[in-house]
């Protein structure tokens, strides 16, 4: 029985091989819609001809249009792609795939500047039929001006800006290849120079690929600059205190005993000084109660609380990475492993594992789960760390935010200092001698001002990011914040004590007679405690701080209430809530008089802002009466 591959999936495939043919190109591949859904539409802006990427397309098509019989006919084409981890054979359902290349505004303003040239300095865009004429060793057909300039574009300035773009690429391949021959041939760096200074810090160059420095690094608090192309300690500049020079000391003498050759350009430390040793690493598995095999290569599917779900012992060029992309996972270059987001800090997803382990084995891998529970960390940990990852993102938007307006101010200055050459209202003046001239420098203010406000919009996106990230520990301990979501937390532990006594909670029950099930439960009713703990925390030192938590216990009925911007007549005081005239309404201040609503509504405590009795109000109703 014949297999058919759907569009979608053809649409699929075709991103991932135009990316693996032109890295760095930006196509855009979309699915025909009604009538046309057997179609595909590939765009894209500059980069290689159209016969280049319909070479790429031609494996693709299902079917192709015969003309003569005015019908479409079988290529006879096979296609294996994956869906979901797995592989699929069979024939492409795709009527046809157009292809359609963009120019852009550089490559067309190079070309109307070859054509300009070619015709005595003529404008293109007066249009006009002109005679053929050579540019560029290519013979411009005789056609109209514009039709003119787009062919130059296309076989002229377009093909050369693309030899240019791979010969650039190709050169830091190389470059690479040869360092990783180098690192193979000798089994380590040729030499790794650890430096400290006042203006640069704690700086490591020399290191390669695959030489061993990078754990030893890491372990020393150093990180990975790829804007410098070294290793760094954060903060080390202008360090005063001397430990930055102590962790460059330290460093040196861990990586000379990892067998690696080194320069150390350090100042010299006093006689008797005690280097730092490097922080011990924490444990994420007990290796007596792993369940590992001892002679096990294969893929290891590993999961506990405290490191979440990763696939350890793949490599580069084993298929695994398709396969694991497909399922949801990401490589992570500081773990040196695939990973499963979001899955820290909660019960192994076994559904997906399962499925990763089919399709790794599927495809001649073998694989081994390991799953530790028990393995976790406390919600104070976690937030920590969630607040310190925070605040890293906060620092390294304001730098990218810095940076962009820093280019933006830097393009619009240009602008201005182009523009300042040209007098004011000045024409461009047709056949003259500066008529090149002013065209170029208007080409270069408008393309001036285009990055300024492109670095201008890159400056805000990054400055609201890092806004965000800065206020993430002030959000995440709000005060009303902490005491909805200490509801929810209160909520969601009954409901676990209720699935523990056989009881049904949360619209479902649970076989109790199961201890994988009584034990997942008791985990997770422990965990919510923790967390219910470390809120009711946050609660007592935002109490201590001297911010106001209302209570059944300040009101009276009467009483005035203020929540989001308006104050409400107090109807009755109750255990969780006010009760107060109800609806949306305009006015500044709502009572039972006043009221343009029938109906009550209800103020929870951890929405109230203020407090004022009916005296008050009445005293200041007066007034501003």
């Amino acid at each position: 029985m014949t297999r058919y591959i759907d569009t979608k999936h053809v649409s699929a495939e075709l991103r991932r091989r135009l990316k693996k043919e032109f890295p760095g190109v930006k196509f855009s591949v979309r699915t025909g819609t009604g009538t046309g859904s057997a179609w595909i539409s590939v765009r894209w802006t500059d980069g290689p001809d159209t016969k280049a990427v319909d070479k790429v397309t031609a494996p693709l098509h299902g079917a192709r249009w015969d003309g003569y019989s005015e019908t479409y006919v079988a290529t006879d084409n096979v296609l294996t792609v994956a869906v979901k981890g797995e592989k699929i054979t069979g024939e492409p359902l795709v009527n046809g795939i157009n292809t359609h290349r963009d120019y852009s505004e550089d490559v067309l303003a190079e070309a109307k500047a070859l054509w300009s040239a070619a015709f005595d300095g003529a404008d293109p865009d007066d249009g006009g039929m002109r005679g053929s004429v050579v540019v560029g060793g290519k013979v411009v057909p005789d056609t109209w001006a514009p039709n003119q300039v787009r062919y130059i574009a296309q076989e002229v300035v377009a093909p050369k800006r693309w030899e240019a773009a791979l010969a650039a690429a190709k050169a830091p391949a190389e470059a690479a290849r040869s360092r990783r021959k180098t690192s193979s041939t000798t089994g380590a760096s040729a030499g790794i120079t650890v430096a400290c200074t006042a203006e640069e810090g704690v700086t490591v160059t020399g290191t390669v690929f695959g030489d061993g420095a990078a754990p030893v690094l890491r372990a020393h608090g150093l990180d990975w600059s790829r804007k410098r192309a070294c290793w760094y300690v954060k903060d080390s500049r202008g360090d005063q205190s001397g430990a930055a020079l102590l962790t460059a000391h330290a460093a040196a003498e861990a990586l000379r005993a990892a067998g690696l050759t080194v320069t150390a350009d350090l100042p010299e430390l006093p006689a008797g000084t005690a280097l730092p040793a490097a922080p011990a690493a924490a444990p994420v598995e007990d290796p007596e109660e792993d369940d590992l095999p001892e002679e096990f290569s294969g893929i290891v599917l590993r999961h506990t609380r405290a490191g979440g779900t990763l696939a350890e012992c793949t490599s580069r060029g084993d298929g695994s990475a398709e396969i694991l992309k497909g399922h949801r996972f990401r490589w992570s270059r500081n773990l040196g492993a695939w990973y499963l987001p979001h899955s820290r800090d909660k019960a192994a997803d076994q559904f997906t594992l399962d499925a990763v382990s089919k399709a790794l084995q599927e495809a001649g891998h073998a694989v081994h789960i390991t799953v530790r529970e028990d393995i976790s960390r406390s919600f104070a940990e976690a937030e920590a760390e969630r607040e310190e990852r925070a605040a890293d993102r906060a620092e390294r938007f304001e730098d990218r935010a810095s940076r962009a307006a820093g280019a933006s101010s830097a393009a619009f200055a240009k602008a201005r200092q182009i523009g300042s050459g040209i007098p004011m209202g000045q024409p461009i003046l047709i056949g003259h001698h500066s008529e090149r001239r002013h065209r170029r420098d208007l080409a270069r203010i408008e393309a001036n001002q285009r990055k300024g406000i492109d670095e201008g919009n890159r400056a805000e996106y990054y400055a609201g990011r890092a806004g965000a990230a800065a206020n993430y520990e002030r959000h995440r301990q709000d005060p009303a914040r902490t005491l909805r979501r200490l509801k929810e937390l209160e909520a969601t532990l009954r409901g676990l004590e209720q699935l523990l006594a056989g009881e049904s909670a949360f619209g479902s029950s649970r076989d109790i007679s199961k201890p994988e099930t009584v034990a997942e439960l008791t985990r997770q009713h422990a965990e919510t405690a923790d967390e219910i703990a470390h809120w009711r925390k946050v609660v007592e030192q935002a109490e201590a701080d001297g911010v106001k938590l209302w209570s059944r216990a300040d009101f009276t009925k009467g009483d005035y209430v203020r929540s989001r911007g308006r104050w409400y007549e107090v109807l009755r005081v109750n255990a969780v809530s006010l009760t107060v005239p109800g609806g949306p309404d305009i006015q500044p201040v709502v009572s039972q008089d006043t009221r343009a609503y029938s109906w009550n509504d209800r103020i929870p405590y951890d929405d109230v802002t203020g407090r004022m009795s009916a005296a008050d109000m009445a005293a200041r109703l007066a007034a501003a009466s």
